[in-house]
């Protein structure tokens, strides 16, 4: 779950920065003929409107509402007394605390014809069809193309956090390895969990395979298996809305495979693996709309996301992750 201490440090993310994210958006909303733009988010999807705002929802739904000129409005369903929390933890303009998203959205918007939705298709059909409803002969058109095209690339801001992201992520993972020896999911999972969320990480998600010779799908454990001889694991974390993962195999392979990476990173990323180290799968990930990531084919230019590897050491499947930055057609590593 998401975890409920959340704040703004404008030493981290600006008021500037953001501002500065809002008016990328507002030029493409200009040069596409949008008259407003809808962003929605909720507890799974967030990004869009963090990345725009700051503002991590803790639960509930909203959407926000970004005017051709002006700070954005947000419209959410939670009561006015969650809205000083709102503008505390965020940078944006009027809070508007409604029940009813589809039918106020609809009276705020009258009068404008274009409207541009991020991700169109995936907006539930509770604020849809009373915000089609009401909005007089005015349509909604799909802007996902238009805010990726200024979603990247990555300000300093960003880039920072991430990096810091990926820095507490390596920590804890490294720390919580090096202390003992685990024979199950559950101690390591909390070794691993705790001292993330006493730094500040808002949302923590370790995912096992707990025994590679069994099965090499990672996913998140509810219980506490028994660790094979072989297994792998995958830290995904949040800090400040900005999400990281990574992961790695404990076997007895001599071979450091970390070490391997940074010295070959361009040549793994090409599918090129050596004697002793074959790759048999690179998988990108990254941050392009309301999901925290998503898989993807290549990293857009200046994004920063992580990459899955799916390495064959000796016949044998070796999971790990990394995260990275694209930067002028290059991946560069951010731990």
């Amino acid at each position: 779950m998401r975890r409920g201490l959340l704040a703004w440090d404008e030493a981290e993310v600006s008021a500037t920065a953001l501002d500065a994210r809002v008016e990328r958006c507002q030029a493409a909303m200009v040069t596409a003929r949008f008259d407003a733009l809808l962003v929605y988010n909720n507890f799974p999807r967030p990004a869009a409107v963090s990345w725009l705002t700051h503002f991590v929802p803790y639960w509930s739904q909203g959407v926000l509402l970004v005017p051709k000129s002006g700070a954005p409005e947000y419209f959410v369903s939670l009561s006015p007394r969650v809205a000083g929390w709102i503008d505390e933890t965020s940078h944006m303009g009027a809070v508007i605390s409604t029940p009813r998203l589809g039918v106020d959205l609809a009276k705020r918007l009258e009068g404008e014809k274009r409207i541009g939705v991020v991700e169109l298709n995936r907006l539930p059909g509770g604020v849809a069809k009373p915000l089609i409803d009401g909005l007089n002969g005015a349509t909604l058109e799909d802007a996902t193309a238009m805010y990726r095209s200024v979603r990247h690339p990555a300000d300093d801001a960003e880039i920072a956090i991430t990096r810091k992201a990926a820095s507490l992520a390596q920590s804890c993972l490294d720390n919580a390895l090096s202390s003992n020896n685990y024979t199950h999911t559950g101690p390591l999972t909390a070794a691993i969990e705790g001292p993330a969320r006493l730094a500040g990480a808002e949302e923590v998600l370790v995912e096992f395979a707990a025994d590679l010779a069994d099965n090499t799908a990672l996913r998140r454990i509810d219980g506490n298996l028994p660790l094979g001889d072989r297994y792998a694991l995958r830290l995904s974390l949040a800090y400040k809305g900005h999400w990281v993962r990574i992961g790695l195999t404990q076997d007895n392979h001599t071979i450091d495979v970390a070490s391997w990476l940074i010295a070959n990173l361009d040549a793994a990323l090409a599918g090129e693996g050596t004697e002793k180290i074959a790759v048999a799968q690179v998988q990108f990930e990254a941050c392009i709309g309301s999901p925290p990531l998503s898989v993807m084919e290549a990293l857009p230019d200046g994004a920063t996301g992580v990459v899955n590897f799916t390495l064959l050491i000796d016949g044998n499947t070796h999971l790990t992750t990394v995260p990275v930055l694209s930067s002028d057609g290059a991946i560069i590593r951010l731990t």
